[in-house]
């Protein structure tokens, strides 16, 4: 009973200093709308895309560019491989002492 009653005090005065320092009516209150603000933006034309880690051009179908990419891909997969086995290993170190 005692420990009950313990617990209800803990908890109100926990509700009191939310409520004294204004974080629960912080908690209480939803966001406030954001401003939408009618701005144009002049149409400028974005500049072509740039292979990343090897690829090929985004919009390129043609053989080569399918074969430079699996060669890119084949090369990051073995980064991944080599990444993995380090953790691997890692994971069965023994401590120096």
């Amino acid at each position: 009973m005692a420990k009950c009653i313990i617990g209800i005090v803990v908890v109100a005065l926990i509700g009191v200093g939310l409520w004294y320092s204004g974080a629960l009516k912080t908690l209480m209150t939803p966001p406030a709308p954001a401003q939408q603000t009618a701005t144009t933006t002049p149409q400028t034309q974005q500049a072509a895309a740039q292979p990343e880690n090897g690829m090929s051009a985004n919009n390129d179908a043609s053989d080569a560019a399918i074969t430079q990419d699996a060669a890119a891909v084949d090369a990051q997969m073995q980064g991944l491989n080599n990444d993995s086995a380090n953790v691997d290993s890692s994971m069965s170190d023994k401590s120096v002492q």
